[in-house]
């Protein structure tokens, strides 16, 4: 827009729009009068959709939050460390839910004034009335104070309302922080998303959006109202794609595997290689991870709200009559005040200055954005230039990478023809930069020795052997704090460890203090390290299942893991001290045992516990606690699990009423809740004890079979 000097008094001097720019206005009446109802009605079922959309997802976002505390989903996400814990995920809930009540309040005011005035309206914005002396001396102190600020700051022309005389500068700076805000997004991706299509979209909105900028300012410097919607309308499309678009398209690639009754993913996903992998890297885009994040989430959706606001402002009628009266009034007192050569005034001199400022701002965003686009193409392009690697199973594109960055490294010894030498698998490993892998799964390696190279995976958060024998795991390859300071899951799977101990590699002095999920399944382990309480991290989820311990370990009971399993181990006594502490879930099925421990102190209220195919045929009454704790939870899961025991085929035929009474013998201190067969307790009975079958194993072993065995082709 131009600028010129007008005079209301001899010594006034005000900047504001040109006559002819007004005279424009006058003539044309209103935005609405040059455009054809279909145009404004496109318009306005834009908005709409817009709204509803945001609205929709934003209370999407706060329903996940505001239920996900309590479920297995939180406990993952908690594993993996994605969020900002549950103590916060309400107040995230919260924030969401306020963004939904703002969308849906534009909603509700777009179409209750559209059918309060009988036609399509955007937005009424003359919620205040133009402050009056009168209305102050009549008592209205704080609505006349409103109405100052509100018509001075705010309004269509006010300081930076949209044909104000800092919009231009006001939308300049807004541009530079949020085009930083959104590069940081596009830089994140590239770190953190093995999904090149959304990479490559957002870099393209990205770059298109700054170039955009410089084509509106170059192609309509002499429109300020042009150029200041065009511009508003190319930030507002990133806005949405930032705020809400991504985390969309990843709504809907997760929610075919979500099960929304149970708020939960299937268990067996989280042990998919490239499923966990895609679930790491993008729910830290998907999820609020840190306060920053949060911050800048609700930047982009303000400014979003912002951009639509000032788009509607744009395209608003002025039907008055009384207003454009006002305006040629306005226009014929004003007159242009010659100034003599040599001698210009102060507020010239303001004027002049504040000419030149907006010119330059003009030539500076032309120059800017084009450059920053082209930066920001230049480091995709070449981030997209290098190559794969056949092991890299799912790779990454970091914009400042001289070499290949893998998040899945699989390494498969028969398909690659290897025998699992630390030689083989090191000429293999050089290739890539090794701080980028997130998971590395090795699988049917002969003889496998670990590689010194792995102590150079820093990021690591998930190690999986499978279908292999280790020959030699030493010190040099150990995992350590130092080493994988990341570091969350190790799983060992139908592997062979050197005379059924632990590797060295296994046994350092510090494991990694993020590990919490240790997992051993159809392995030869046969005896853990008596200072193995020490070394292992403790309150970690430990399965040493289908092994060949024949007792549990002292240091086992010590280190007071949060969730064990030992099943089908050749284990024919528990002792008390694993029920002490915090267990939360202990899994004993397919072992020998015929009796749990008679005295046990101190046992959750929340146990969980499975002794589905043992000679288990009664309950102590230390566990009575725990089935009176049962009913006071929301969980669909039994406390106890006694499938194929002697136990649940007394309890079936009881059921059945082909049996009276348990077979077994009673003993004193028997639990009384589980021995009593009367009409009134079997409600409980059902409630509290499953005789359904289960998987064996905890692990899910079949779906690991069938996604990670030879495929001979």
């Amino acid at each position: 827009m131009s600028f010129h000097k007008s005079v209301r008094g001899p010594n006034e001097v005000h900047l504001g729009p040109t006559s002819s720019d007004i005279e424009g206005k006058l003539q044309g009446g209103s935005h609405y009068d040059k455009k054809s109802f279909v145009q404004v009605g496109l318009w306005w079922c834009v908005f709409v959709s817009l709204h509803l959309f945001c609205c929709i997802y934003f209370t999407t976002m706060w329903w996940g939050y505001w239920n996900l505390p309590g479920t297995s989903l939180d406990v993952w996400l908690y594993f993996y460390n994605l969020g900002l814990g549950t103590d916060n995920e309400h107040t995230i809930a919260l924030m969401h839910g306020c963004l939904a009540l703002i969308h849906a309040g534009y909603l509700l005011w777009m179409i209750g004034w559209s059918l309060k005035k009988r036609r399509l309206v955007l937005a009424v914005y003359n919620v205040f009335t133009r402050p009056a002396t009168r209305a102050r001396r009549k008592g209205g102190r704080l609505k006349y104070y409103i109405s100052c600020i509100y018509y001075t700051i705010f309004s269509r022309y006010g300081l930076i309302g949209v044909d104000g005389p800092y919009f231009d500068l006001v939308l300049f700076c807004r541009e530079v922080v949020e085009t930083a805000l959104q590069t940081q997004q596009a830089y994140r991706m590239s770190l953190l998303l093995p999904r090149t299509q959304l990479n490559r979209g957002y870099v393209a909105l990205l770059v298109l959006n700054c170039w955009s900028t410089a084509l509106v300012h170059s192609v309509f410097h002499r429109s300020a109202t042009k150029r200041r919607f065009y511009t508003i309308v190319c930030d507002c499309v990133l806005d949405l794609v930032t705020s809400v678009g991504i985390s969309t398209v990843l709504i809907y690639i997760y929610s075919r595997d979500f099960n929304v009754a149970r708020n939960e993913f299937p268990l067996y996903k989280w042990y998919e290689d490239i499923w966990v992998v895609h679930a790491i890297s993008e729910f830290q885009l998907l999820l609020v991870t840190t306060w920053g994040d949060l911050a800048m989430r609700m930047v982009f959706s303000l400014s979003m709200l912002s951009n639509m606001n000032n788009m509607k402002k744009f395209l608003t009628a002025k039907r008055e009559l009384k207003m454009v009266h006002t305006n040629k009034s306005r226009l014929r007192n004003t007159s242009i005040l010659p100034q003599k050569v040599g001698q210009p005034g102060g507020k010239t001199i303001h004027k002049r200055r504040l000419q030149l400022l907006l010119s330059a701002e003009s030539k500076l965003t032309h120059v800017l954005f084009f450059v920053w686009g082209t930066v920001v193409l230049v480091l995709h392009l070449h981030a997209e230039s290098i190559s794969g690697l056949p092991q890299c199973q799912m790779q990454v594109k970091p914009w400042f990478s001289i070499r290949p960055s893998c998040s899945l490294l699989v390494l498969d010894c028969y398909r690659s023809k290897l025998v699992g030498a630390a030689d083989e698998i090191t000429a293999q490993w050089n290739d890539f930069d090794p701080k980028t892998p997130a998971c590395v799964a090795i699988r049917h390696c002969p003889r496998l020795e670990m590689p010194p190279i792995l102590t150079q995976f820093s990021r690591l958060k998930v190690l999986k052997l499978y279908n292999s024998t280790i020959t030699s795991w030493n010190e040099s390859a150990a995992i350590l704090q130092t080493n994988h300071p990341s570091l969350i899951m190790l799983f060992l799977v139908r592997v062979n460890m050197p005379n059924g101990e632990l590797p060295v590699g296994l046994q350092g002095d510090e494991l990694p203090h993020s590990l919490s999920d240790i997992e051993f399944c159809v392995t030869n382990l046969r005896t853990l390290p008596d200072d193995f309480d020490l070394k292992w991290p403790q309150f970690a989820s430990i399965y040493f299942e289908a092994s060949n311990l024949t007792e549990v370990p002292e240091s086992l009971a010590r280190l007071a893991p949060y969730d064990l399993s030992l099943a089908l181990n050749p284990i024919s006594s528990i002792p008390a001290k694993i029920f002490d502490g915090d267990i939360r879930y202990l899994h004993v099925g397919g072992t020998r045992i015929s009796e749990l421990p008679k005295t046990v102190r101190g046992v959750s209220h929340t146990l969980k516990l499975r002794v589905d195919n043992t000679n288990i045929s009664f309950f102590w009454d230390w566990i009575d606690p725990v089935i009176a704790n049962s009913g006071t939870t929301h969980s669909d899961v039994p406390p106890i699990l006694a499938a194929n025991s002697p136990y649940c085929s007394d309890l079936q035929r009881i059921y059945e009423g082909t049996l009276s009474n348990f077979t077994a013998p009673h003993y004193d201190g028997q639990s009384v809740r589980l021995s009593n067969v009367s009409v009134k307790n079997l409600a409980q009975l059902k409630r509290t004890v499953s005789c359904d079958a289960k998987t064996a194993t905890a692990y899910p072993l079949e779906h690991e079979d069938a996604l990670s065995a030879v495929v001979f082709s």
